[in-house]
């Protein structure tokens, strides 16, 4: 019927504890960041990658050419100006 007391805090207590865990952990990543060394990719990874066609890894670096980027600009700009010829006025956006 009822909750028994000894539950609840068996379970608040774990929770403290993993919450003090985790804040631990990230002050130490904080701290030694510079001894950080990321591990090389994977099966998995590699796989997913050559299927996707990425190449960006899970650090967010990227090796794409930056030329697809000016051509996403030119075309934003063009939808802009068709934007700017309908009911609404259009919303200036920074290049």
């Amino acid at each position: 019927m009822f909750e028994h007391p000894y539950l609840t805090h068996q379970s608040t207590t774990f929770d403290q504890e993993q919450i003090v865990q985790a804040a631990e952990r990230r002050r130490f990543l904080l701290e030694h960041a510079d001894q950080i060394v990321p591990r090389p990719a994977g099966p998995m990874t590699r796989m997913l990658r050559r299927v996707f066609g990425r190449t960006a890894d899970a650090a967010g670096r990227t090796s794409a050419p930056a030329a697809p980027a000016a051509s996403v600009r030119t075309s934003d700009r063009a939808a802009g100006a068709r934007a700017s010829k309908g009911c609404e006025p259009a919303v200036a956006t920074a290049p």
